[in-house]
């Protein structure tokens, strides 16, 4: 068994942006993503209803360069308008080169 260390970028914005935010990191290299509805709240107060409007939180596992190219844009593009936060972790994952566009 091999395995490959691997960023896992983890982004939550509001719904309303998920499609659009999702085909961005595929237009910077990301191969695939995970994605659920969630709730809670910050600055921007709490969204997790029809008037408010859902969270959802989409993930990423990817290379490193992939990582920081996508939490570039959507810190430069989604921060200041939009309820939206953005980390990286270190991850290790059997498979990996899945997530680097290989078919292992």
């Amino acid at each position: 068994m091999q395995l490959y260390p691997l960023k896992l970028i983890t982004i939550v914005v509001e719904e309303v942006l998920k499609d659009q935010i999702i085909h961005k990191t595929q237009e910077l290299g990301a191969t695939g993503y995970t994605c659920y509805q969630c709730q809670g709240e910050g600055t921007r107060g709490t969204r997790h209803d029809a008037v408010t409007g859902a969270n959802v939180r989409i993930e990423i596992i990817c290379p490193e360069s992939v990582a920081v190219a996508i939490l570039t844009t959507i810190s430069h593009d989604y921060f200041e308008h939009y309820a939206c936060i953005a980390w990286i972790s270190d991850v290790v994952v059997v498979r990996g080169a899945r997530y680097i566009g290989g078919n292992a």
